[in-house]
């Protein structure tokens, strides 16, 4: 025999291993698109998985449609009794390629088709990664489709990484996008055995199997950086018992990613049937703790004094609050908090920055610059992100001291340094035509390439044009929208945010662009934008869980009897969900709402309003955790800690977004506040509102009510100022409200 020959016939053997280990198909099928498989494990990996027949002796499989489109119910039942076991239903695609668009909600996007190294937390990139254009994104180790050709490309993840229990997948040749919704899992005894949602490539790419298995056996299970050995392990089985997996596949004519993500807005909860958000506590009583907490953040210094965003006695310039917490401290009205956020600009404005007119990421209490996370390795470097919410909200704060009629309190030193910093965004944009990851404070130029870290800066630029009357401003503003939707939200992802991780997808980025290209809607009335930021609402969609997930009932979150639909995932290695954006009130996807109609971008923003709540501790305070991922704080609340961005974005939902927003010219009305509202009555002439407060707190329940001239006008910056109607609805009472149509 040739050497020749032994070798096809090893390499044979070794296929035939590796396949059945793995979850693609023995042979080519492509009549037979859907299998169904008996697996048996050997810890936490698959020993063998075998297609199930009539004929099969461990499981007889009955197939029932419910009679909803694409729902199919597949009941196995035991033959004999079996251990460590389990099923699965695999969905086969025989024309397949590595450039279609992969996304599990929260945890998988595009695949994840990254470079992967491993560093320590918040250390930021390699000191050889900067200063280079031609870096690959990068990530820490997570789950995903290997970017390598011929390379094994796994991935396997369970109902508990995941805000939405799906698969979904863009066929690009096809033009045509699949969803795969399943349940959280199996009950075993008192609690649910999660599903596991797997693909697998062949390695010539030209085959992948999507599949949903129960019990959900992980080979190694997601940590928060890496990997560690998995606790799944198969079940044991009598004769008799069933195993039932619900699947709702949708199949629709996608030409891209934002017409996958738009079906996904309108699908995501018909599957798992959702619980209404509890009515836990007013936006009143929250706003009011969220402003107390923040106010015990004021730092007293020996020779400054300033509003610290973050659990030390440092300034952070954006990202978790810093130059952030301070707007809704203004929008107070009052002279001492007006005097405290002076005290905070004059301390962070005039110091941090750089030649550039950039600043760095954090001034110590000595007004020294300290350097932490990445730039503690490679000082001199600051987030991108960082800058660019800074820009925003010391332009959106100069506004609404004019609006106030404050405008004298406007230092011309602040204006200076916030007009400079813009002008760093300009210069490099034309220099780099981008604004990277990480930005060197002193010379300008791009420290770290790749990610939608400057996403802010967009908004902030188109605020500043109108602010600084400077056109240039705008130019740069609109050509980084068209560049980071382009290269981004085309893509199906965003990233950059973190300043803690390295370059994995997140939510910060994505609530950022879509805010930054519905300020450029709002200031060109150029009707692209609206539609760009609807694209990213979606985006932001996937990143909101929208399921109630089933806790085991030993852990905090079940015990509190806690619904987390709402909660807001914050990146694929940061796998925890949080009570709310970071750092933003949402309000884009208000004004969403407010200009489109649909009912879906204010049933999101409700839901993360809501969950906003579930985070509130009984001494007052909130931290980031509201998570059923086991592989960040499983089931904690988080309590007797806090996190100052919490804080901020829930004084800032209480001020820029309206208890109930009401459309007197349609008779309609939508609550995003902890109440419980119907329509009395209506009439030509009237419509009278029964508004009922379920909590345990009175309310201050903000009412805007516009008609369809009024809502046909940009909402803007600062609109809460001319929100007057405020009407006092005590602890379980019920109050008429007429609106005078």
């Amino acid at each position: 025999m040739s050497k020749k020959l032994l070798l096809v016939i090893a390499v044979g053997l070794l296929s035939g291993v590796v396949r059945a280990q793995g979850w693609l198909p023995a042979e080519m099928c492509p009549a037979e698109p859907v299998r169904l498989l008996g697996c048996c494990y050997e810890g936490s990996r698959l020993k063998e998985c075998t297609v199930l027949t009539p004929q099969s002796k461990d499981w007889r499989v009955e197939t029932v449609c419910d009679g909803t489109e694409g729902r199919m119910q597949y009941i196995f039942e035991a033959r004999r009794d079996m251990h460590q076991v389990g099923v699965a239903v695999a969905f086969d695609e025989y024309d397949w390629c590595s450039d279609n668009y992969v996304m599990i909600p929260a945890v998988v996007y595009n695949g994840n088709r990254q470079r992967i190294v491993n560093r320590a937390y918040a250390t930021g990139l390699d000191r050889s990664d900067y200063y280079r254009r031609d870096l690959a994104l990068t990530s820490n180790p997570i789950p995903q489709l290997s970017p390598e050709y011929g390379a094994r490309s796994r991935l396997e993840v369970n109902i508990s990484n995941t805000t939405t229990p799906v698969i979904t997948y863009l066929n690009r040749k096809r033009q045509q996008g699949i969803f795969l919704f399943t349940d959280q899992g199996i009950t075993v005894g008192r609690e649910v055995r999660d599903h596991a949602l797997i693909v697998e490539e062949s390695p010539d790419r030209k085959m992948a199997s999507f599949v949903i298995s129960a019990p959900g056996v992980r080979e190694y299970k997601p940590e928060f950086i890496g990997f560690s050995a998995s606790p799944d392990r198969g079940i044991s089985v009598k004769a008799g018992d069933k195993i039932v997996i619900r699947v709702t596949k949708v199949v629709f004519t996608a030409d891209g990613v934002p017409s996958l993500l738009a079906r996904f807005m309108t699908e995501r909860k018909l599957h798992t049937v959702s619980a209404l958000p509890r009515n836990l506590m007013p936006m009143s009583e929250m706003t009011g703790r969220m402003i107390r907490n923040i106010d015990e953040r004021y730092h007293q210094g020996d020779k400054w004094a300033y509003y610290c965003p973050e659990n030390a006695d440092w300034m952070s310039y954006g990202w978790v609050g810093g130059l952030i917490n301070t707007y809704p401290m203004l929008a107070l009205g009052d002279a001492e908090h007006l005097q405290r956020v002076k005290n905070t600009f004059d301390f962070a404005l005039m110091r941090g920055f750089g030649k550039s007119g950039y600043y760095y990421d954090i001034l110590g209490a000595d007004g020294n610059v300290l350097y932490r996370d990445g730039a503690k390795l490679n000082p001199g470097i600051g987030l991108t992100r960082k800058n660019a919410d800074v820009l925003y909200w010391m332009v959106k704060q100069f506004m609404l001291l004019r609006k106030q009629g404050k405008a004298a309190e406007i230092r011309p030193e602040w204006e200076e340094r916030v007009r400079l910093l813009a002008d760093a965004f300009v210069k490099t944009w034309n220099t780099e035509g981008t604004w990277g990851n990480y930005l060197d404070i002193e010379t300008g130029r791009i420290a770290a390439y790749n990610t939608t870290g400057g996403a802010m800066a967009v908004g902030g630029l188109a605020l500043a044009s109108l602010y600084y009357h400077c056109p240039e401003y705008m130019v740069t503003a609109r050509e980084a929208g068209i560049f980071y939707y382009n290269h981004f939200a085309l893509v199906g992802f965003t990233s950059g945010g973190c300043g803690d991780i390295l370059q994995n997808a997140d939510s910060e980025t994505a609530v950022a662009l879509l805010t930054s290209l519905l300020t450029l809607y709002e200031t060109t009335g150029d009707e692209m934008y609206l539609k760009q930021a609807a694209d990213l609402a979606h985006l932001c969609a996937t990143w909101v869980v929208s399921f109630p997930y089933r806790l085991p009932e030993n852990t905090p979150l079940a015990r509190l009897g806690a619904n987390l639909t709402g909660a807001v995932w914050a990146s694929t290695q940061n796998k925890h969900g949080a009570p709310g954006f970071c750092t933003q009130s949402g309000d884009a996807l208000f004004k969403l709402y407010r200009v489109t109609g649909d009912t879906l971008y204010a049933a999101l923003l409700r839901d993360v309003i809501h969950a906003h709540a579930e985070g509130v501790q009984p001494n007052g305070k909130i931290t980031e955790r509201l998570t059923y991922c086991d592989a960040d704080s499983r089931g904690s609340r988080g309590d007797g800690g806090k996190t100052g961005w919490n804080e901020t974005n829930g004084a800032l939902m209480g001020l820029e977004i309206p208890g109930i927003y009401v459309r007197k010219d349609r008779g309609t009305f939508y609550v995003f506040d902890h109440l419980v509202v119907s329509l009395h009555k209506q009439d030509k002439k009237q419509m009278v509102l029964k508004i009922k407060n379920p909590t345990a707190w009175d309310a201050e329940v903000t009412i805007l009510t516009e008609n369809e001239e009024r809502a046909a006008r940009p909402l803007g910056d600062n609109a809460f100022l001319d929100w007057k109607v405020k009407k006092r609805v005590k602890a379980g009472k019920t109050i008429y409200y007429v609106v005078d149509k």
